[in-house]
C-alpha cells in the first residue's frame, strides 16, 4: 500500500538469549535444568531422559484488579510473623498449558513453578516477565526430598 506507514516499537535485546544449564543426579536419574532469559519470558526446562511432557506458566505481572486475593485482609499474612522464603508467594498462580496428565506430577509441576516464580521475585521484586516451566520428570520425583533437589537444581540456573 502506497503511503501507508505502520507504527511499531523495536525493543533491542541481546542475542542470543542468556542461557544457563546445570545437571545433577536426583534419585539416580540424570536431571538437567536450563534457563533461557528472553525479553518477555523466563523459560525454564527440567528434563530427565530428554523428556518434556508438562508445561506450566506463572504470570509475575499481576495487577491488583486481576488478583482478588491481594485485597482480602483475611488472607494476608499475619504481620507479627516473619515472612518465609520457603513458602511460595500467595498471589502467584501456576497454570498448566500443555500435558499434566499424571496427577502427582501435575501437582509437583504447579508447586515447583510457583516456588520458582517466587524465587525469581525474591531475587528481583520488579521482575514482570512470565515464568514458563517445561518438565519431563519420572513418576518417582513427587516426594519432598526430590522436590527440594529439583528446586535446588533450578536455583543454580536462575
Amino acid at each position: 500500500m502506497a503511503g501507508a506507514e505502520s507504527e511499531y516499537t523495536v525493543t533491542l535485546s541481546p542475542f542470543p538469549a542468556s542461557t544457563r544449564t546445570a545437571s545433577a543426579s536426583i534419585k539416580g536419574t540424570e536431571t538437567t535444568a536450563t534457563t533461557v532469559q528472553f525479553t518477555d519470558k523466563i523459560l525454564i526446562t527440567v528434563t530427565q531422559n530428554g523428556r518434556l511432557a508438562h508445561w506450566v506458566h506463572v504470570p509475575l505481572d499481576v495487577s491488583a484488579t486481576d488478583n482478588p486475593l491481594s485485597s482480602n485482609p483475611y488472607l494476608d499474612q499475619d504481620d507479627d510473623l516473619p515472612p518465609s522464603d520457603l513458602l511460595p508467594m500467595h498471589h502467584l498462580t501456576a497454570t498448566t498449558i500443555l500435558g499434566g496428565t499424571i496427577p502427582e506430577l501435575e501437582v509437583l509441576g504447579q508447586t515447583l513453578a510457583t516456588q520458582i516464580a517466587s524465587a525469581v521475585l525474591t531475587k528481583n521484586s520488579s521482575e514482570k516477565r512470565m515464568v514458563v516451566l517445561g518438565m519431563g520428570l519420572e513418576r518417582n520425583m513427587s516426594g519432598r526430598e526430590e522436590f527440594s533437589e529439583l528446586m535446588g537444581l533450578v536455583l543454580e540456573v536462575l
